[in-house]
This record gives C-alpha cells, sequence and structure tokens, in this order.
C-alpha cells in the first residue's frame, strides 16, 4: 500500500479563512411553486384505478337507491295553474285595460303564491275537506273509524299532516309567466291530484270571499249617502216651487226649463256690466297717467321715445356726424398721439356733437312724453263723467228692483245647490253601479283556475336520470377527492419536482429506487456502484459525482464534502460509498472518513481484512483518538482500505464530547493534511439529529444533504436547510435517495429507456 503521507502533491496548502460562502442554487424565491397540469395529470394516473373503483360503486349505489327507492317509495307529483291578473282596480263598464310594471305584477303572484302556503291555509284544507281524510295519503298520519273521525290522538295527527303539506305541497310563481303553480308529491296519484284541486278550490273561495267583504262594506256606506242626497234634493226642490208659486211677480213664475232674467234684470246687468267696465278702465287710465307723470319727470327713454329718435331728421344727421369724426379721431391718435392739436380739436368736436344730440334726444322724449300725459288726462275727465252717470242710472236700478234681487238671490242659491245635488247623485249612481258589477265579478280576487289539476301518469321520484348520473358524478367526485387528498396531505419529499417546489436548494442527483432497477437485486447498495456497474442506480450516483463537479466555479468539485442527513436510515452513508467508488473510477486517490462516532460504518463496510484472507496496512486509531490527541501525527489515524486509491478515517471510540472536538484546532489541522494529500476527502458525518453534522458543516468545503423519499419531510427539509444556512454552511446541494417510478412521472419512461440501451450496449461487442 502506498504511503498517503509520501505521495507528493502539486496543490497549493488549505487557506486558514473559510472560503466565502456561494449562494445556493435552486429556484428563485417568491414561494412554493404552483401545481401545474402535468403533475395534475400525474396524480390521476396514479390514482387511476381508485379513481375508477370509487365511480363504479358510487354508480351502483345510485342504482341502487334507485331501485329501492322506485320499490318502497315511489312519488306522483300532480300540479295545477292558477291564472293572475294584472293587480289594478279596472271600471267594469269599460273595455280598455291598463298594464303594470313586470316587478310590480310578479310580485303580487309571489305574495299570493304565498298566501297557499300559510298555516292557516293548510289547517283549513285538513279541517275542511272530507276527501282529504279519505285518501291514503291522510291514512298514514292518523286511523279513521266507520263515522270517518280520527282515532287516537287527533292534534299530533293533524300536525303530522300539516308538517308532511309544507314540505311537499308547493307554490310557486314563475316569473316570466302570468300563473301560480300549485302541486303536491305524494305516494298516490290520485292522492296528488285530489289534494292539489281541494287546495286551490278553498284558496280561491277565500280570495273572493276576501276581495267581496271589502266591497260590502263600501256599498253599504254609498247607499246610505245617496239616501242622504236625495233626501236634501227633494227639500230644494219643495223650496223653489214655494218662490215661483208664491212671488207677486208675474215674470218670475217661469217654466223649469226656462231663463230667470227678464228685461229689468238684463238692463240691470247691462248697467253692472257697464259701470265695472269703466272702474276698470278708470284704474287703468289713473295707472297709466302715474306712469306718464314719472316719465315726464324722469330723464330715461323708452322704446318709443327712442323710435322718434331714430325717426327723427336732425337727430339723424348727428348720428351720421358721430359716426363720421369716430374713425377720424381713430385715424388721427394712432398717427399723431392724444397731444397733437388736431387730435385735441377733433375729440372737442366729437364732444360737442355728442352733448347736442343727448339735448336733442331729451328734448323729443319731452315732447312725446308731456302730449301723451295729456291725452290720457283728456280720457281721464271724459271716462269720470261717463262713470257719473252709469253710477246714478244703477242706483235707481238697485232701489227699483231691491224686492226682486233679493227674491232672485235666494231662488240663485236654491238653484245652484239643487244642480249640485243632481250631479252628486248622477255620481253617487254610477259609483254604485260600477261597485255592484265588481261585487258581482268572478274575477275580482285576480284569480281564476278554468282546468283541474294534472293527472300523474310517471313517478315523479326515483329518476333514473337523477340517481344514475349523480351516484357516477358522486362516486368519481369522491375518487378525485381522496385522490388529491392522499397527495396534497403527503408532505414527503418523493420526486425532485417536490424538492424543487418547496426547497430553495440545488438538487445534485437522485438515486432511484431499490425496486425500480431489476439489476441490483442481491447487490449490497453500499457498493452498488463497484458490484453492479450497468445498473441504473450505478448510474445516478456516476449522474451525481458528474453534477457535482460541474458545480464548482472552475469546473472541479469541492475536494472536501460532508456527507449528511436529516435523520439515521436516510442514505447518507451509501451516497458516501457509492459516491467514493465513482471518483475512484477516475483514478483518484480519496479518502474517506467515518465522522459519524455514534453509529461507525467503515469497519463493516470496508474490514481490516480483504477478501481473501490476506491482512491489511491498518491502524489502531480512529477519528476521535486524533481528535482527543491520543496519536501524535494524522498519519496514524490513515489505513488503506483493500481498493486501489480509497483510504479509509474510522471513526475510532465515541468521546464525551464530539461537537467540541470537530470545532478544535486539531479537526481543522486534519482536514488540511487531508487536502494536501488526496484529491477528494468524503466526510460520512452523523445526522442533523446531533449538533455534530453542524460543527462539521462549518469546517469542510460543502456540505450535500441526502434526503430519503420514505421518510424526509418538507418541514423536516426546510428546517435542515435553515440551520445550515443559519450557521453558514456551504450547502453544495442535496441528493434524492429512493425516488420511485411513478405513473404519469418520467422516470418511469428514462428507467425503461436507460435498461433497453444497456441491454443492447452489453449484449454488443465493443
Amino acid at each position: 500500500m502506498d504511503n498517503p503521507i509520501q505521495r507528493p502533491t502539486n496543490r497549493p496548502p488549505r487557506p486558514s479563512g473559510r472560503p466565502p460562502m456561494m449562494p445556493p442554487r435552486g429556484p428563485a424565491a417568491g414561494g412554493p411553486m404552483a401545481m401545474t397540469p402535468k403533475d395534475i395529470v400525474g396524480i390521476l394516473r396514479r390514482h387511476i384505478w381508485m379513481i375508477i373503483i370509487f365511480t363504479i360503486i358510487g354508480t351502483v349505489i345510485g342504482g341502487g337507491a334507485w331501485f329501492l327507492c322506485d320499490r318502497y317509495i315511489p312519488q306522483y307529483t300532480s300540479m295545477r295553474a292558477i291564472d293572475v291578473a294584472m293587480p289594478i282596480t279596472e271600471d267594469p263598464l269599460k273595455i280598455a285595460t291598463s298594464q303594470v310594471a313586470k316587478d310590480i305584477y310578479y310580485q303580487f303572484r309571489f305574495t299570493k303564491a304565498s298566501l297557499i302556503k300559510q298555516d292557516h291555509m293548510l289547517k283549513q284544507l285538513l279541517d275542511n275537506s272530507d276527501d282529504i281524510k279519505t285518501t291514503h295519503w291522510f291514512k298514514k298520519f292518523a286511523k279513521l273509524n266507520a263515522a270517518g273521525e280520527i282515532v287516537g290522538d287527533k292534534a299530533k295527527a293533524l300536525d303530522e299532516a300539516l308538517e308532511d303539506l309544507k314540505d311537499n305541497l308547493g307554490a310557486s310563481a314563475p316569473r316570466d309567466n302570468n300563473f301560480l303553480l300549485v302541486s303536491m308529491r305524494c305516494g298516490s296519484a290520485r292522492d296528488a291530484k285530489l289534494i292539489v284541486d281541494e287546495m286551490v278550490r278553498i284558496f280561491l273561495r277565500q280570495q273572493q270571499e276576501l276581495a267581496q267583504s271589502g266591497l260590502k262594506g263600501e256599498l253599504a256606506q254609498f247607499n246610505d249617502q245617496r239616501d242622504k242626497i236625495q233626501t236634501t234634493l227633494n227639500q230644494l226642490e219643495s223650496s223653489l216651487e214655494s218662490i215661483r208659486s208664491g212671488t207677486r211677480f208675474a215674470r218670475l213664475n217661469l217654466g223649469e226649463n226656462q231663463s230667470f232674467r227678464d228685461y229689468m234684470d238684463e238692463k240691470l246687468a247691462d248697467l253692472e256690466t257697464s259701470y265695472s267696465d269703466l272702474d276698470g278702465e278708470k284704474g287703468r287710465l289713473e295707472s297709466v297717467i302715474a306712469t306718464l307723470r314719472a316719465r315726464a319727470e324722469a330723464f330715461d327713454f323708452d322704446e318709443r321715445v327712442q323710435e322718434q329718435v331714430e325717426n327723427d331728421s336732425v337727430a339723424r344727421q348727428m348720428r351720421s356726424d358721430i359716426a363720421r369724426l369716430e374713425p377720424q379721431l381713430d385715424q388721427q391718435l394712432s398717427r399723431f398721439g392724444e397731444d397733437h392739436r388736431r387730435v385735441k380739436e377733433t375729440q372737442a368736436s366729437l364732444r360737442q356733437m355728442r352733448q347736442a344730440y343727448a339735448k336733442r334726444q331729451y328734448e323729443i322724449g319731452q315732447i312725446l312724453r308731456q302730449s301723451n300725459l295729456l291725452a290720457a288726462e283728456e280720457s281721464m275727465a271724459a271716462l269720470v263723467q261717463e262713470a257719473e252717470s252709469v253710477t246714478a242710472q244703477l242706483q235707481l236700478a238697485h232701489a227699483e228692483y231691491k224686492d226682486i234681487d233679493r227674491i232672485r238671490g235666494d231662488y240663485a242659491q236654491y238653484e245652484q245647490q239643487r244642480q249640485e245635488k243632481l250631479a252628486r247623485l248622477e255620481e253617487m249612481n254610477t259609483l254604485l253601479e260600477k261597485k255592484n258589477a265588481q261585487h258581482n265579478d268572478p274575477g275580482l280576487s285576480k284569480l281564476s283556475s278554468p282546468y283541474a289539476a294534472t293527472n300523474p301518469r310517471e313517478k315523479s321520484f326515483p329518476n333514473k336520470m337523477m340517481f344514475f348520473p349523480g351516484g357516477f358524478i358522486l362516486g368519481l367526485m369522491a375518487g378525485l377527492g381522496l385522490a388529491f387528498l392522499i397527495e396534497l396531505t403527503n408532505d414527503l419529499l418523493r420526486s425532485p419536482s417536490d424538492v424543487m417546489r418547496h426547497l430553495k436548494v440545488p438538487l445534485m442527483g437522485m438515486v432511484c429506487h431499490v425496486d425500480d432497477d431489476e439489476d441490483v437485486d442481491g447487490v449490497d447498495l453500499y457498493h452498488v456502484v463497484r458490484q453492479a456497474p450497468y445498473s441504473i442506480m450505478s448510474e445516478c450516483y456516476r449522474q451525481l459525482r458528474t453534477n457535482l463537479k460541474l458545480s464548482g466555479a472552475d469546473g472541479q468539485a469541492k475536494k472536501t464534502l460532508l456527507i449528511t442527513s436529516g435523520q439515521g436510515g436516510d442514505g447518507k452513508t451509501t451516497v458516501a460509498v457509492n459516491l467514493v467508488s465513482t471518483l475512484l473510477a477516475e483514478n483518484r486517490r480519496v479518502l474517506l472518513m467515518d465522522a459519524n462516532l455514534r453509529r461507525p460504518s467503515t469497519p463493516r463496510l470496508f474490514p481490516h481484512s480483504a477478501d481473501d484472507g490476506s491482512a491489511i496496512d491498518t491502524s489502531d486509531y480512529g477519528l476521535s483518538n486524533y481528535l482527543m490527541g491520543q496519536c501524535d501525527s494524522a498519519n496514524q489515524v490513515v489505513r488503506a482500505s483493500g481498493i486501489e486509491g480509497l483510504f479509509i478515517i474510522d471513526s475510532g471510540p465515541l468521546p464525551a464530547n464530539p461537537a467540541e472536538l470537530f470545532s478544535g484546532e486539531r479537526m481543522k489541522s486534519l482536514l488540511g493534511y487531508c487536502e494536501s494529500n488526496f484529491d477528494y476527502v468524503i466526510i460520512d458525518g452523523p445526522a442533523m439529529l446531533v449538533s455534530d453534522s453542524k460543527t462539521l458543516a462549518a469546517q469542510v468545503d460543502g456540505t450535500i444533504i441526502v434526503f430519503n423519499t420514505a421518510n424526509t419531510h418538507r418541514g423536516a427539509a426546510i428546517r435542515m436547510l435553515r440551520e445550515m444556512r443559519e450557521i453558514h454552511a456551504d450547502i453544495v446541494g442535496t441528493v434524492l435517495m429512493g425516488v420511485k417510478s411513478r405513473k404519469g412521472g418520467y422516470f418511469q419512461e428514462i428507467y425503461r429507456s436507460y435498461q433497453e440501451y444497456q441491454r443492447v450496449q452489453v449484449e454488443q461487442p465493443v
């Protein structure tokens, strides 16, 4: 065996400080990846048989439920429509109809439908209908004697029947139709039809009586009012007849259809009209005179003054001169400025013209207003004279016909009252006629149902189209729900996609499950790379080696690697040993350090004797001996393994303080020695259950964490990675052990293709 201490190396010594930690590679931050359609298809393929079985069971249960319901509890449904007129009070004497809003019409129908299912209506159906008590439906709740009376607890029987009516008697108001729909479901077609017909009959009668009861009170009140009006009218007729027959003026005794005015009446009326007209005209002239006097004293110009000014030739010439000087002044201002003599002369001329024009306007206004005022005053004087004459004539006429005026006033008053009472009596008779027509109208309640309930010929329950598809759908949903529940509640890291979805760390490799590789049957999994080099599992370890080499910044793998896991049995030792075998295949000098002081494995995996029984140069010391200072040099703890290029450092006896020993200077010295004399140093470390692994992770170049698909939960993996990052450990990546090829995944196809490819390579000569 070559002495590892004597092997020269060109590698530079390991620097004393820690290399800068590389940021972990993996999926970008931002939360776990969402489930993709491919993941959903994979879940369905993995649980396809369970989904099919549940679907079949659901369909069978639905069919069985339909058969049992059809045999033992069939149901028949009878329906009847009630036409609903619009909720308006129409005049029965008119043909034209009115329209109401659609929402109001629907609300009216909905209210009527709600009344049908009220308790008092259902109780009335049970109490007042003898036909209902003869049905098989009612006999389920009560026993009847020969006289048709309920035997036993009558209240309980009626309450049970009432509850069944609430559940099975329906009343609805379709929004887009103008009718109510009353339905009943029970075990007999005849009973269902009978109950619906009785319910509709009772409801229509109750609604009609309710509508008529309100009109009866109104009719009685209107009849009383009509009788009172007729009595008053008779009294007025008697008073008028007394005036006509008892007056001393013969001309007053006129016929019923003649006018009550005679010659003197007409004269008096004409005089009063003339006086009224003169008085009105007098008031108007007083207002006009006051207005004209105010205008004469004022200096404003109304439209008539403006019109006279416009028509005045002198004023027109003045306006023309002003209009001619204004643009001339503007030209001079723009040419000479305001201080020029010609400008000032023009401004003075323009100012004089405007003053003269204003004076002319005032003179025209004064002349016009004074002439109007004088004319109004002359008209007023003539009007006053005429009014005095008419007043004298009117006073004479009033004195002459004082008595006849009094009599005529009384007659007119009685006649007016008579006409009012006649009009009121006519209105009352018309209203009574309408109310009587409404009272006798069969559609007063706005409800009608000319057709009987339907006679159900088919069972409404159970329905094949509901039970069989319903059972199928429920079974399918149960199968799908259970499949997704199994998948979503399983928080194990079972596939590389789980690592990418939930962890922020690169996946360096994955090792297939032993059941997926038929080439490793009977092979020691710790040495599968050496014993079954053509197996899929061996290829997985070689891919791990390649990924590790390519993960370095310069294309070289880190020299000192710690292999750890969350708990014992996850496969970290298997990964470490097989990774060493892949590195040896490249003719590298590799050191395997057993740092699991609690569960050492190298003495069992690499015994101190070769396979042929020959002795191997071994050391009596282990890692713990060196760390505790029981040996002087690191060379004393390195032993040969019997495999070319592979050297071993056994764990040694378990000390009392392994974590403190791993963090000491002797451990750093040992790692420096190993890096100087070997190409790779693979440390089979303890599980993360103890603090030893964290201490070692802080000493090495990189750490590989092994996750097992059968044991590692997502929460535990996330916690391990967080703890490693907290101590600034350089996590190179992870290895997923025991990856099974699942339906819906691509590993099964990869494994099959690899086996076929490898079989062809082995059978063909190189």
